[in-house]
């Protein structure tokens, strides 16, 4: 096989995954990012490797048995930075979703990982759900369901993907903003022109800007859709997955250690001219949901710290926009002579699709 000069624009984690895969086939790989590895939307995440539970409802079965053999990968690639956890759904009195529906859901999960299931999936009583979580409410409580899942340590794990593409030899370029590509293997950067045989427009929510400052019409656009987290200084000894009665949407309360957990996510469509920050209202909108299901409700003094970042949902041009919460996670990818574009995706599926691009190049 021929070894070419690829340039990689964008250093999440689709980027460097893309990076990594093409250095190992024998590409010379220089990686640019605007600021530094995993500095924007792959630093934001829920910090899960999973399939993707609620999009089971939306009928992604496909996207859903794909992304649970990929997260296999993942702990094969990282048992250090990777955990298994127990989630767990109550059901109350004014759940949108009941028990038995839920437990299908999650035994569907199961079955489709197959070999690669992390744990069995359970039903339960509501004596159960009080007694593993005594700070919920009783008052409606009717029982639940649980599955298994694995949460990534997400600090090792991006080092670690940082130090595999190295390792590799892709040459890091940080700190610099590539102003302008080209079908043709240009790359404008701050002092000029670098020319390349691959380009490979990896910049996840800026995509689709990136392509319009370049001049290059592409089949696809971006949605921007805004994800805040709240990091609570609280205990719980397993995951919770939290129905909200009024759009129903599940919201993760998720352990980080023996005294904080993770509250999230929200979706809001972002402008991505303006800071990139959970807002009051999103705020507002988790606290809410889970202190409803609280004995001793909480207040914004339990926050430690709040982080946001924007998903990239890829659509047709020609499509028109739905709803946020049943749009799918896939990722596109679009090529037009030695540019290759990579639209949408999630973490999960990161080495999957780098694989995927570096066969392509």
């Amino acid at each position: 096989m021929e070894s070419k000069c690829i340039a990689v624009v964008g250093a999440g984690v689709n980027g460097v995954s893309i990076a990594t895969a093409s250095a190992a086939m024998g590409h010379s790989v220089t990686l640019y990012d605007a600021r530094m590895p995993f500095a924007e939307t792959s630093n934001a995440s829920s910090r899960m490797l999973h399939g993707g539970i609620r999009y089971l409802e939306q009928g992604h079965i496909g996207l859903v048995r794909e992304a649970l053999l990929e997260r296999d990968e993942w702990q094969q690639f990282s048992p250090d930075a990777t955990r298994v956890e127990r989630f767990y759904f109550p059901v109350f009195a004014d759940s949108p979703r009941g028990k038995w529906v839920l437990f299908a859901g999650t035994l569907l999960y199961q079955w489709l990982a197959g070999r690669f299931s992390v744990g069995r999936s359970q039903l339960h009583s509501a004596s159960d759900i009080q007694a593993t979580f005594p700070n919920l409410v009783s008052h409606g409580l009717q029982g639940g369901a649980s599955y298994c899942d694995v949460v990534m340590e997400y600090e090792l794990l991006a080092q670690q993907l940082v130090s595999e593409a190295i390792d590799k030899g892709v040459t890091l370029k940080n700190e610099t903003s590539v102003k302008k590509i080209s079908t043709c293997g240009e790359v404008l950067v701050n002092d000029g022109s670098v020319k390349f045989d691959r380009v490979v427009n990896a910049t996840g929510p800026w995509a689709a800007r990136l392509l319009e400052h370049s001049g290059i019409e592409s089949e696809y656009t971006i949605e921007h859709v805004r994800g805040s987290h709240l990091i609570l200084n609280y205990s719980l000894d397993h995951a919770l997955v939290l129905q909200a009665p009024d759009d129903r949407r599940i919201i993760f309360v998720i352990p980080l250690n023996a005294k904080q957990v993770l509250l999230g996510t929200t979706e809001e469509q972002h402008d991505l001219t303006k800071p990139i920050v959970c807002s009051d209202a999103e705020t507002r909108y988790l606290l809410a949901i889970l202190n409803r299901y609280l004995r001793d409700p909480i207040d914004t003094s339990a926050i430690e710290s709040t982080f946001s970042g924007v998903r990239p949902i890829v659509r047709k041009r020609k499509d028109t926009l739905g709803d946020m919460s049943a749009a799918s996670r896939d990722s596109e990818i679009e090529v037009y002579d030695r540019l290759v574009n990579v639209f949408g995706g999630k973490w999960t599926s990161a080495r999957h699709l780098g694989n995927e691009v570096a066969k392509l190049l």
